[in-house]
């Protein structure tokens, strides 16, 4: 038994029995047909531009993914070239040295071109070379071919070749790094 208010605000009384009828009476039509079924997907053209921007969201994010450069700089040395400083890209200031490792059988001359396109080849005199190692050094300073590096960027070149037949030419391999005052 269920208490139920009117209108008129008197109470009365159901029976369960009677309730189910009026229940069943709410779903059922008068022409016998089933209720109307609720769609799955109430908006469809919502869904579509949801579904649709987050299609273009994963691509894009798939595309970055497959196309990033993460190759480490310093395996695209060559060979005969063990390192070079300052690292490519780096900013340093002025007076800032210029060192390359090579094979120990090798030996090298260095350019550098400034961020104007003027270039400048170092004298082997100014440059220091540790001849077992295969190690260049060259540091910027007064007397010497270039007393501080231009700000901006910088151009090194190094040309390397056999310490034993230095008429044979090795190869060349050239880097950047950014002057900052």
């Amino acid at each position: 038994m269920y208490k139920v208010g009117t209108s008129s605000g008197t109470v009365g009384v159901i029976t369960s029995t009677e309730r189910a009828d009026t229940e069943r009476a709410d779903t059922e039509r008068a022409d016998n047909t089933p209720p109307k079924r609720r769609r799955a997907i109430e908006h469809p053209g919502r869904f579509a531009i949801v579904a649709g921007g987050l299609m273009v969201v994963a691509t894009l994010i798939a595309i970055t993914l497959g196309t990033a450069d993460t190759t480490d700089v310093k395996n695209a040395l060559p060979n005969q070239v063990r390192s070079a400083s300052p690292s490519q890209g780096s900013i340093v200031p002025p007076q800032e040295q210029i060192s390359v490792d090579l094979g120990d059988d090798l030996v090298g001359d260095l350019r550098v071109c400034n961020a104007s396109g003027t270039c400048t080849e170092i004298p082997f005199d100014q440059v220091d070379f540790i001849k077992p190692l295969g190690q260049l050094v060259f540091r910027p300073e007064a007397g010497k071919e270039i007393s501080a590096w231009d700000p901006g960027r910088v151009d090194a070149t190094v040309t390397f070749r056999s310490q034993a037949d230095p008429t044979q030419d090795n190869g060349s391999y050239s880097w950047w790094f950014i002057s900052k005052a």
